[in-house]
């Protein structure tokens, strides 16, 4: 084993310090975008400048990687299913939107967001199809459409879907995400309204882990459904719906994409008099747990350890927006700046308690683009109202370019409460009433890259850092706590070879509180070659993750909260997968083994206490893109 893990890093280190040609850097897009290529733009456009439009990714590179925890740069642990409840494995303090906020984000990564939906703009009919099988009947569908229904109106629809029945007993997932867009436009796009309708549903067995882990890791019994896990009737449920609307007004009558003429310039002398935009979110999520009888030895250290549960959270939201910025998306300026102000009503109701929230949240932000080499940004909130109040954010970011690689620096500062869930809670395991500090939060991250080379540090800091302990509930501690952060990663390319690695280093200033392993190696190789006169791309090679040794969280499926355990250490083992990609014009296919460490029969593969990963196995996937 130590021979394994000392050569996967040598050839991580290796690739990280090789010499490498520049990659191609796409232009910006500053003119009428092209009608025979498929662009997206998010709902925070007006303040992009003419960058506001991004390409959809057809490369093969990377289609193996289908699970949203599997994406590049991406280390998540969770309970050894796709679907399920994920915690991140790379330190970074969460510094969400100012304002309401639950506080659990542990299944985020299976959901769709109002704020992150795309919206399209396309020349003609576009349909993505996408779908992935595999062993012990997982399979993933991805629909994505968006078309001009007429000149004023288009209209997309995206619809995930993700089942799952693992391999132990109680463990299966049901995941499935719908969104419909509209961008409804007059000729000259001077007035736009963006709408979308967003429902998320999510179903997820929990079984606890398996009750003995020597049976698993001495391999006593084979068939894994077999297994004695620790619930046998557990289960989450997430059901979300939302809607939001969206009316952009630009102030001033001329074509977004068209330069200004002679007449426009004399009639404003040169001054853009901005956009003017109006945002209103409706949304209502419904968050329960429920377990049967046979399941309370699992929580015999619980509050209650006899009856079976049925907990349920509601949370009711609507969030009003009001703002201006004199960004213009037809052309790139000097000096832009934006306002506005947030109104939040919220409602939850923790098991028929009920809270209510009104929050009102002035924000505002400045651009300076000296050159196209030094940019400077600037971004502030402050909350009011009848809760949070005081909390705020700051963020401040430079980028400069040189003929010597490209220095970006962001840092971030918040102080903002804990999420709710961290300060009241009651349930028929756990009960809380928590009066906790506000956080503060500090976050710098310097970033050098250099053609293919990237190589950045991060420090982090919490004031009054608030966690789960090792009873599964909140606790906060009155120091500040710190994490250093180093990462790095290099590509690759010798002819049609390539190596793409990625190195990680993590110190918390007290590793009791928060746990990170502190070293992840990441390593993809790869061949990629032309066929048939470049009418199809072949490629071949494998991915492999490593990490050290560390105390991991554990997981609580009352909460879908991880938690601190000291019990058993988790890592040192080689995550390697092989894959084989093909692209024949617009439809790319992946077939993939999955953990190959299997073959070693050293059974060890967790990323959460008791809860064992994937067997070996094949995953077969295909991706197709229709542009008409």
């Amino acid at each position: 084993m130590m021979f394994r893990i000392r050569g996967f890093f040598t050839v991580v280190v290796s690739c990280l310090f090789l010499s490498q040609p520049s990659l191609a850097v796409q232009d910006s897009l500053l003119t009428q975008p092209d009608s025979s290529k498929v662009y997206f733009f998010s709902n925070n456009f007006e303040r992009l400048g003419p960058e506001f439009l991004q390409e959809i990714d057809t490369l093969i590179t990377s289609i193996q990687k289908y699970d949203p925890l599997d994406k590049p740069g991406n280390y998540y642990a969770f309970p050894g299913n796709i679907g399920l409840a994920h915690v991140s494995m790379v330190y970074q303090p969460f510094i969400g939107k100012s304002g309401f906020d639950f506080g659990v984000h542990t299944l985020d990564k299976y959901m769709f967001h109002s704020d992150s939906i795309p919206y399209y703009w396309v020349g003609r009919p576009f349909t993505h199809l996408k779908y992935v099988m595999g062993s012990k009947k997982e399979q993933s569908i991805l629909v994505d459409h968006a078309q001009n229904v007429s000149s004023w109106l288009t209209m997309g629809m995206k619809f995930n879907y993700i089942n799952s029945l693992g391999y132990y007993q109680r463990q299966e997932s049901d995941d499935k995400n719908f969104v419909i867009t509209a961008r409804i436009h007059t000729r000259t796009s001077r007035y736009m309204i963006l709408a979308n309708y967003l429902h998320n549903k999510l179903k997820m067995e929990e079984n606890g882990g398996i009750k003995y882990d020597s049976v698993f890791e001495e391999n006593i019994k084979t068939k894994r459904t077999s297994f004695i896990v620790n619930l046998n009737n557990a289960g989450n449920y997430l059901k979300e719906n939302s809607f939001y609307v969206k009316q952009f007004f630009k102030l001033n009558n001329r074509h977004r994409f068209t330069p200004p003429d002679s007449n426009y310039r004399k009639m404003f002398s040169g001054f853009f008099l901005g956009n003017l935009s109006h945002s209103i979110l409706f949304s209502h999520m419904t968050l329960r747990y429920e377990d049967g009888v046979n399941d309370q030895d699992f929580y015999s250290f619980t509050r209650d350890t006899l009856n079976t549960t049925y907990d349920s959270t509601y949370i009711h939201k609507i969030e009003n927006e009001l703002s201006w910025t004199n960004a213009d998306n037809a052309k790139s300026q000097k000096l832009t700046f934006y306002g506005g102000a947030r109104y939040i009503y919220a409602e939850l109701s923790v098991d028929s308690i009920k809270s209510y929230y009104n929050q009102f949240i002035p924000f505002g932000g400045i651009n300076i683009n000296l050159s196209q080499k030094f940019k400077l940004a600037f971004h502030g909130d402050l909350v009011t109202g009848n809760s949070n109040i005081g909390d705020l954010s700051l963020t401040g970011e430079m980028n400069l370019i040189t003929r010597f690689g490209s220095l970006m620096i962001v840092s971030k500062y918040a102080r903002q409460e804990p999420g709710r869930f961290y300060g009241f809670y009651y349930s028929n395991h756990f009960a809380w009433t928590n009066d906790f500090n506000k956080q503060d939060i500090l976050v710098n991250n310097f970033e050098y890259t250099y053609k293919t080379l990237v190589a950045g540090v991060r420090l982090s800091a919490v004031g009054s850092f608030v966690y789960m302990d090792t009873l599964a509930e909140p606790h906060q501690i009155g120091n500040t706590l710190g994490v250093f952060t180093a990462y790095l990663r290099k590509l690759l390319n010798l002819g049609n070879w390539s190596f793409d690695a990625r190195l990680i280093y993590q110190k918390p200033s007290d590793d009791k509180i928060i746990r990170l392993p502190e070293w992840i190696g990441d390593l993809s190789v790869y061949y990629t070659k032309d066929l048939f006169k470049e009418a199809a791309i072949l490629q071949t090679g494998f991915d492999m993750i490593y990490y050290t040794n560390y105390y991991a969280y554990a997981y609580m499926p009352a909460t879908k909260s991880f938690y601190i355990q000291n019990d058993k250490e988790l890592g040192n083992y080689p995550y390697a997968n092989f894959f084989l990609n093909l692209q024949i014009k617009r439809a790319r296919l992946f077939l993939k083994y999955y953990n190959m460490g299997y073959f070693l029969q050293d059974f060890n593969y967790y990323t959460v206490p008791s809860y064992p990963m994937k067997d070996g196995g094949f995953r077969f996937g295909i991706s197709w893109m229709f542009y008409d």
